[in-house]
């Protein structure tokens, strides 16, 4: 009896617990649908999913970085760094390639603040995972419309660099005994196992953990991004340099945002699309 009660208690405190944007975010997110500065793609256009991919375009050659925000609603530091994103990427330009920026990409889920959508009855509850529908089907469920629509994006753009940004409830290097992989990932950059992945890989781990001190809290490379998720595929289909980043969902948000938006500045630099400071 014990065990259900803490069951039910767990179960009651995920579906009553919500998240409000900071304020920074939210006066981005209200103005998200009007931006006219940048290119706008709306994706799964006249549906009650559309959410807008914003591409920066420097107008000279170079890489693609390809960033993706708000893949699972209840992980708002990958949000929140995605909408911040939209404004230093207006006011910081690239100098070289491009920059393609989806912040909501499963934006009833963050609405709702779940880590996914619900399906109908007898399908199974990943097919509203969007991080668990790649390669996507382009006829299919929600997600697995969005799947496609964002690889076939990735594609047009010729994506060199495949970000998505999470976050996870314990820390990598002090996860307790018996959790399962999801749960573990907190600092962690999960990578595909290919030659681009592992070159931007020393780069971000040698650059970002410099401004950490404790030692728990660094961050750790993990190879082979889990089965059908946007980095395995991005590494698998493109064969490109394709990152999970997953921060640590117990910090202040505004931490976990910082390490989102360090690393994807190590990665644009790493990537020539912004100049190195």
């Amino acid at each position: 009896m014990k065990y259900w009660l803490t069951v039910m208690a767990f179960l009651i405190s995920c579906t009553s617990h919500t998240y409000k944007l900071t304020d920074k975010s939210q006066q981005i997110f209200d103005d998200l649908d009007k931006i006219e500065s940048v290119q706008k793609i709306d994706m799964m256009k006249d549906t009650p999913h559309q959410t807008p991919a914003l591409i920066f375009d420097s107008g000279n050659d170079g890489s693609t970085v390809f960033i993706i925000g708000g893949t699972h609603g209840n992980e708002p530091a990958g949000y929140e760094a995605g909408l911040r994103l939209v404004n230093i990427l207006k006011n910081n330009p690239p100098v070289n390639g491009k920059v393609v920026l989806i912040p909501l990409a499963n934006r009833k889920a963050v609405e709702n603040y779940n880590r996914f959508i619900p399906v109908p009855k007898g399908v199974d509850k990943e097919v509203g995972n969007l991080n668990r529908c790649y390669p996507g089907k382009k006829d299919g469920l929600p997600m697995q419309r969005m799947a496609w629509e964002i690889q076939e994006l990735a594609k047009k753009y010729e994506a060199q660099v495949f970000i998505d940004m999470h976050e996870a409830p314990y820390l990598h290097l002090d996860t307790p005994p018996g959790s399962w992989r999801d749960m573990g990932l907190g600092q962690t950059l999960i990578y595909s196992p290919n030659d681009p992945s592992q070159w931007l890989l020393i780069d971000l781990l040698d650059t970002i953990n410099e401004g950490i001190e404790e030692s728990t809290h660094k961050f750790s490379g993990i190879d082979k991004p889990i089965l059908h998720s946007a980095a395995w595929w991005a590494g698998q289909e493109l064969g490109v340099a394709a990152f999970t980043f997953e921060t640590y969902k117990k910090v202040d948000i505004e931490r976990r945002v910082v390490h989102h938006l360090g690393l994807v500045k190590i990665a644009l630099e790493h990537a020539e699309v912004w100049e190195t400071e």
